[in-house]
């Protein structure tokens, strides 16, 4: 249960019967114990308690119970700027779980882009409360907004608010409130297009809104969605895009991180080096060519004499003879370990567990089953970016 203190705030001080005040949320703890909510308010000129618990929806028989609460001894005796606690049990809770609340993600993307969004608190009017979990403020071009994406906000509601300076707007208007947003920040912006990125690894990423700075030329990827991980951001950010979206939390996919390895030199050494990674076992450089002792593996330069690769097979050993090609060579290496490999176009998709929502990473490779675990071998990428993506949704990598 969470227990919430509350502050009272006069947003709007009129003479006129529309006056409208605003409670924020200031500070908020957890409790063990389900506990009532208090809302702390500031006793304004003119103010009875009656009154006030009727602007907060509190049962009036519950006025000795709030006069006791704050030390009150009599009932029809406060004074302005008495400050008291009035209870506002749960009310609250079962105003959050009605249809029609609005979308978070919306608002926290709102945020992200710079727009002044407040969505904690109420605001109270003679026309009653209104939660603004549900229904925010937005100010935005010096105006400010009540977001009715339900429609629920009734009419003498909505004149009560209009009247004290807000715009009441609905999903249309808000949209159209996004776009002009964004329009405010870049010279154009083009909505709900993809990417396509690459010339051998292809990135195909779709967007909700891309904006261009006339001035600089930089390409902004603005989504509403936070599904883009921070490697995927990095590598976005290789081709010379930036990314806006609000905080992005990671998926329980149970990925893990990957790893990677990256083999240097040539020949004879980067393949000892790959099969080492693969199988736990080193080679030694002959004058035949590359010998593993446990494998009882020959790797044989493409010169060798005929005879002699007979002799290496009659003394019990498996003989592979290089071609030049090193993918092929590993492959045929692989064959008589014997492990499972295959060459794979490896698509890794965001969100993950979809089917490319947001972007669709394309790469090819060689992929080998090990006891331990899978690896993916490359010769290059496009972009470095691309491997710390890769280990970052659990694939391990070797770079020959």
């Amino acid at each position: 249960m969470v227990k919430r203190a509350l502050i009272a705030l006069l947003l709007l001080s009129s003479p006129s019967p529309a006056a409208v005040y605003q409670i924020d949320i200031v500070k908020e703890r957890s409790y063990r114990s389900e506990k009532p909510r208090f809302v702390v308010y500031k006793v304004k000129r003119g103010d009875t308690l009656l009154k006030i618990m009727n602007r907060f929806k509190i049962p009036k028989n519950l006025l000795y119970q709030v006069a006791k609460i704050n030390k009150i001894r009599d009932p029809n005796l406060i004074y302005a700027g008495q400050v008291i606690r009035l209870p506002v049990g749960e009310s609250d809770k079962r105003e959050r779980v009605k249809k029609g609340r609005f979308s978070e993600r919306d608002f926290k993307f709102l945020k992200t882009v710079g727009v002044k969004v407040k969505d904690e608190g109420f605001l109270f009017t003679d026309a009653g409360k209104l939660n603004l979990k549900r229904n925010p403020i937005v100010e935005a071009g010096g105006k400010r907004f009540i977001v009715d994406l339900s429609g629920q906000i009734r009419k003498r509601m909505r004149k009560a608010l209009e009247s004290a300076g807000f715009t009441v707007i609905g999903s249309k208007e808000f949209e159209n409130l996004i776009d002009e947003v964004l329009s405010e920040n870049f010279a154009s912006i083009q909505k709900n297009g993809k990417l396509i990125l690459g010339e051998k690894d292809v990135l195909v990423y779709k967007y909700d809104y891309m904006g261009y700075n006339k001035f600089t030329g930089q390409r902004t990827v603005i989504n509403r969605k936070p599904d883009t991980p921070p490697s995927l951001v990095k590598l976005l950010n290789s081709y010379g895009i930036a990314v806006i979206q609000p905080p992005y939390r990671k998926l329980d996919t149970k990925e893990g991180k990957g790893k990677l390895r990256i083999v240097g030199g040539g020949g004879l050494t980067k393949i000892n080096s790959v099969i080492e990674i693969l199988t736990g076992s080193s080679g030694v450089i002959k004058d035949k060519g590359l010998f593993f002792p446990k494998l009882k593996l020959y790797v044989v330069y493409d010169f060798v004499d005929p005879e002699d690769k007979v002799k290496l097979e009659l003394q019990g050993n498996k003989v592979v003879v290089l071609t030049g090609n090193f993918l092929y060579d590993i492959e045929n290496i692989l064959a008589l370990v014997p492990l499972a490999n295959k060459l794979v176009d490896l698509v890794l998709y965001e969100p993950p567990l979809s089917k490319g929502e947001r972007s669709k990473f394309t790469i090819r490779g060689l992929l080998v089953s090990t006891k331990k675990a899978d690896w993916f071998l490359i010769d290059s990428v496009d972009k470095p970016a691309e491997l710390s993506y890769l280990t970052s949704r659990g694939v391990n990598v070797i770079v020959y």
